[in-house]
């Protein structure tokens, strides 16, 4: 369930000269402007820290702070789907009408969790990862356990060349995958649970082994997780460090 109240701050100019000595002002509808607002728990009020908001269109995220604020610069009002997640409620996706200054406010509906603790902790680790992937600076997509273990894909490779735009070819002279970014030919970065592997390796693996799949386009990188990693990460209190924008590791 999700409440969602939506504010308009108004804005009124007091004319100090006939208008015709001021510059015309583009209507409201073209105006872009700072888009904000606020995440709070459905039966509380309690603000909800760490939550995912996604502009789907736009492909825009953004992640609430410590009082639940999230805000998405540079917006032009619109017509756009809202999705909202985090860790522990029900995911809301709506498409709602955004005016120039709009305030949201929403409100997620809690979920009990029942899991054992190991896989909690899981959980609470792939959140981590998914609020890593959206706060580096690039273009990404990630597909989840549940797309890994229902897709048709023989290998990674397949997978991404079928549901993504990630250009990835084979280098016959170097024997290994490249990928194509902007008319430029680049190495690959492959990681499998946080270690630097072989491009060739997105051929042989079968996504259903995986639990987890990330891409980040301008950096040619691919990071892949095991189930068996990340209850090992998670059992440990593995943190997430954050995604290096140059070099060639993981």
């Amino acid at each position: 369930m999700r409440a969602c109240t939506i504010g308009v701050a108004l804005c009124v100019l007091t004319a100090t000269a006939p208008a015709s000595a001021h510059p015309q002002c583009p209507p409201d509808s073209l105006k872009a402007f700072t888009f904000r607002g606020n995440v709070r728990d459905y039966l509380t009020e309690t603000p909800i820290r760490e939550a995912v908001v996604q502009i789907a269109e736009l492909s825009r995220s953004a992640v609430t702070d410590r009082n639940g604020y999230f805000e998405f610069p540079d917006l032009v009002p619109g017509s756009y789907t809202l999705v909202t997640a985090a860790y522990g409620y029900e995911t809301n996706r709506e498409l709602s009408e955004v005016p120039y200054m709009a305030i949201m406010v929403v409100r997620l509906n809690p979920i009990a969790v029942t899991l054992p603790a190991i896989e909690v902790r899981v959980e609470r680790l792939v959140s981590r990862l998914e609020t890593r992937r959206i706060r580096t600076p690039v273009q990404t997509v990630a597909f989840s356990r549940l797309v890994l273990e229902s897709t048709q894909a023989a290998s990674v490779s397949s997978l991404i060349r079928a549901r993504t735009a990630f250009d990835i070819i084979e280098d016959t002279e170097l024997q290994q995958l490249v990928y194509r970014f902007r008319g430029e030919i680049k190495r690959l970065r492959v990681c499998l649970d946080e270690v630097a592997v072989s491009s060739r390796m997105l051929d042989t693996l079968p996504p259903e082994d995986l639990a987890r799949i990330e891409l980040y386009e301008s950096l040619g990188m691919v990071r892949m997780y095991t189930r068996d990693f990340l209850r090992r990460a998670a059992d440990k209190g593995f943190s997430p460090i954050p995604i290096t924008l140059q070099g060639t590791g993981c």
